[in-house]
């Protein structure tokens, strides 16, 4: 059979659009095909494990709840009906087939005790292959059954122990079985295959469905095939086709009157492959196109005389200006050393000479000095032109003979001085560019103001330079993101105390952040928070954890708008004033106390002595029960009005803190026992907790008491009224070897965030009845031997928590923190003539042994 072969090049692109179009449609319905069928049979593999899943539900069901049941509610009978989990399993099964799904289900055996149920020779088979491969559970395939095919699934069924009473000994069976089967059934043995349970899916309509899907996307394929096949006809015909014989076209038109040759070539272009046709044609008239050059030649020969002599004379243009090029490069490269113009002119005149081959060359200032330079006689002055004005002003290279004249100037017709060179012959000065020479001379002439302002500026730089450095407090100059342009020494100093060291580079707002992470948060937020140079000046304070305290000021510069910004930071350190003002606070509010302790101790102190003692005789003599609960009502307040009184005068008037070094693990063990009765009457308990060994601190035992006593009093009272509280005391060493640490810790309420600057002020206080006078004293005391006491929380038992730290004997005292510090009134600390400081004086009349003394101010 005869095929033709395409020879258009149209004809050769749609047939292999063809061949290549029907192999990826076919390989694509194959792959279709295999994928569709075998998510078919995983489908339907699905469907059969589900219904042994169902099945092995419903046997397990019989063997573990109904069968149990029947025997406990029918003892010793067999209802197969109820009690056989195969003839269950059967029964329900061959229901469900009665829906029209078509599945198959058959539970076979070889020796079945129903006939009916007895394996078919396939099925035998199915056994027969599970006996030889014991370790296989599954077997899958495809059987036809009645003409129809199945996806078949089958698994092995072996006799375990519950099944051998029903399938072993007949002696064993029950007997409704033996009277119903008689002796068929039984025999099998144990963990024996002796049948399988058979599960059949019907394929046939869902394969001829799959059939017809992939015939009916084939036949969409060709379909698809033939309309794309018309489509890239279209357009190839109209971008390729055309083109193509457009430039066919080209060809006759162009060539049409050159020859036969020509002649020839239009002639083959109109038959077979456009493309191999056009290839060859393009070949001819290459060949063509070479003999049209071979002819050009000969013209472009006579020419190449011309071009040699204007190319040498270019090329000498040319290296002479590369000669002006590089002595402008050099001179601007070189000069950025120079600062003077002595030192401009000494390095500028003899590379100026060299390039123009000059014997001499000078500058003369004619503008102020009337200075010169000359190279190489240097001693020599020049002789200037006449009209020397006119030569000045013109802005020109004026030739003089064997000299020239460049006036260097920086603006138009402002010249500062006058270039002289000088030539052996007139000739070689008339070959010179005086237009080069007089940019040269404008060049010289910024370089020449350029230097002026510079030295001008260096001098202002160095002047400024001298105030920065002479501020003593930190001052530098940051851009818009915060780094440091330049500092002084203060801000170096300060950044490279705050840094430990590792930044000296000045940098105080990164140093102040760093340093502020660790405290109250102020130094972070100040370095964060500064406003950009556009936003005004702002001052901020930033405290440090240890204490010291900064003003950071920023005053941001004026800069144009495309410019980044800048600012200037000042930091002034202002922990000293701080101090100052805490101390000056803290005088006046003693010096208050003072007069209102004077004052009570005068008009109070003795009136409730005499009350108090008054009221004790009339309770001893009278033998009336309401007026003793009166008279004790009185003497109850009487008492808590003594008390106010002795705190104000112990705050006002502290005690001798001595100077006899003190074993402070001693005395918080022994306030902890005295304590621990009153602690146990709240249902409370008080401990000590101390480290052995521990060196003496500077604080008097006496002292010692007092601080422990109150910071437990105010545990206990914090405690809650349910019970269990605990207060815990704790002594050990510090973090620094010339301290030692106690704490005082409670299960109660804790002291909030806020309260905690304001608990050590004098009569700050949270409680109903409380004199706010303890804290005080307790800070006053730790602060007169040299510690720090501080409030904070117990993470171990979520209350309050105070940490006393005192130094050792013999220790350096620390400096005492930024806060409050309590001053002695040595005028209210007076004792009185003949009895110790602080000692209560005698009773002002005759009062019982037990009642209180009462407290008298000289």
């Amino acid at each position: 059979m005869y095929i033709p072969k395409p020879h258009t090049l149209q004809h050769k692109f749609l047939a292999g659009l063809a061949v290549a179009v029907i192999g990826l449609g076919g390989l694509f319905a194959t792959v279709l095909y295999m994928h569709l069928r075998t998510v078919l049979e995983e489908e339907v593999h699905a469907k059969a494990r589900l219904v042994f899943s169902q099945i092995d539900a419903i046997q397990g069901f019989v063997r573990e709840a109904l069968r149990p049941r029947m025997l406990e509610t029918h003892p010793g009978e067999f209802i197969i009906e109820a009690m056989s989990s195969s003839y269950i399993s059967r029964q329900v099964m061959d229901r469900m087939d009665n829906d029209g799904a078509g599945h198959i289900y058959r539970r076979v055996a070889m020796g079945a005790r129903n006939p009916a149920f007895e394996a078919t020779p396939h099925e035998r088979g199915l056994i027969s292959h599970f006996r030889l491969h014991p370790e296989q559970s599954l077997w899958t395939g495809y059987d036809t059954v009645g003409g129809q095919q199945y996806y078949v699934i089958a698994r092995p069924v072996a006799f375990a122990a519950p099944c051998m009473t029903c399938h072993g000994d007949p002696a064993d069976a029950p007997p409704q079985l033996v009277e119903m089967y008689g002796d068929r059934g039984f025999g099998q043995e144990l963990d024996a295959i002796a049948g399988l349970d058979y599960v059949g899916v019907p394929v046939s309509d869902a394969v001829s469905h799959l059939r017809q899907s992939i015939t009916t996307y084939f036949a969409f394929l060709i379909v698809c095939a033939l309309i794309f096949f018309s489509s890239a006809n279209v357009v190839f015909r109209v971008l390729v086709v055309r083109n193509l014989r457009r430039l066919t076209g080209v060809f006759r038109r162009t060539l049409g009157d050159g020859g036969d040759r020509p002649a020839a070539l239009i002639a083959r272009l109109e038959q077979g492959d456009e493309i191999e046709e056009l290839v060859d044609g393009i070949e001819q008239v290459a060949h063509h196109l070479a003999d049209a050059r071979a002819r050009l030649q000969s013209y472009a020969d006579n020419l190449r005389q011309m071009v040699d002599e204007r190319t040498a004379e270019l090329s000498r243009e040319a290296g002479e200006r590369r000669a002006d090029v590089d002595l402008f490069v050099k001179l601007f490269e070189d000069m950025r050393g120079l600062r003077t113009r002595e030192k401009l002119w000494r390095y500028a005149l003899p590379q100026v000479a060299r390039r123009f081959g000059a014997r001499r060359i000078a500058y003369v200032c004619t503008f102020a000095s009337h200075n010169f330079y000359a190279w190489p006689e240097r001693d020599r002055r020049p002789d200037l032109p006449v009209p020397l004005a006119a030569v000045l002003t013109g802005g020109c290279a004026l030739l003089s003979d064997a000299s020239i004249f460049v006036p260097v100037e920086a603006q138009a017709g402002a010249a500062e001085g006058l270039l002289c060179l000088e030539w052996d012959d007139a000739d070689d000065a008339a070959r010179q560019n005086l237009d080069v020479l007089a940019a040269l001379g404008r060049q010289l002439g910024t370089v020449a103001e350029n230097l002026s302002a510079l030295d001008r500026l260096m001098r202002h730089m160095d002047v400024l330079q001298s105030v920065f450095e002479g501020i003593r407090d930190p001052l530098a100059l940051v851009d818009g993101s915060g780094s440091v342009i330049i500092a002084n020494e203060g801000a170096r100093r300060l950044s490279l105390e705050l840094s430990g060291g590792s930044a000296p580079s000045g940098d105080l707002l990164a140093a102040l952040r760093g340093g502020g992470a660790g405290g109250n948060g102020d130094g972070a937020r100040a370095g964060a928070s500064m406003p950009a140079p556009a936003q005004g000046a702002e001052s901020r304070e930033v405290v440090l954890p240890g204490g010291r305290s900064f003003m950071v000021n920023l005053y941001p510069l004026a800069r144009g708008a495309d410019e980044p910004g800048r600012a200037a930071v000042y930091v002034r350190e202002t922990t000293l004033e701080k101090r100052m003002f805490a101390q000056v606070s803290q005088s006046e509010k003693m010096v208050t106390v003072g007069k209102l302790a004077a004052g009570l101790a005068h008009e109070i102190n003795n009136p409730l002595g005499v009350i108090l003692c008054y009221a004790e005789l009339l309770r001893r003599n009278t033998g009336d029960v309401q007026q003793q609960a009166d008279l004790d009502v009185i003497l109850r307040h009487t008492r808590q009005a003594q008390r106010v009184l002795r705190d104000l005068l112990n705050f006002a008037r502290p005690k001798a803190a001595g100077v006899a070094p003190a074993d402070i693990a001693r005395v918080a063990r022994s306030v902890a026992e005295v304590f621990g009765v009153q602690a146990a009457k709240k249902f409370a308990t008080v401990t000590a907790d101390t480290e052995p060994d521990l060196p003496p601190v500077t604080a008097g035992e006496q002292a010692l008491e007092q601080i422990f006593s109150n910071l437990v009093l105010n545990a206990l009272d914090a405690l809650p009224a349910s019970g269990e509280g605990r207060v815990r005391i704790r002594v050990r060493r510090g973090e620094n070897p010339g301290e030692v640490v106690a704490t005082v810790a409670d299960s109660g309420t804790g002291v909030p965030e806020h309260l905690r600057k304001d608990v050590f002020d004098p009569f700050f206080t949270t409680k109903e009845m409380g004199t706010g006078l303890g804290l005080a004293v307790v800070y006053g005391l730790v602060v007169d031997a040299g510690g720090s006491v501080t409030a904070g929380d117990s993470a171990e038992l979520g209350g309050a928590e105070f940490t006393v730290r005192l130094p050792v004997v013999g220790a350096v005292c620390p400096t005492p923190p930024a806060g409050p510090v309590p001053l002695s009134l040595p005028i209210l600390g007076a004792a009185s003539p003949g009895r110790p400081p602080n000692s209560p004086p005698g009773p002002a009349a005759a009062c019982p042994a037990d009642s209180a003394a009462p407290i008298r101010e000289e």
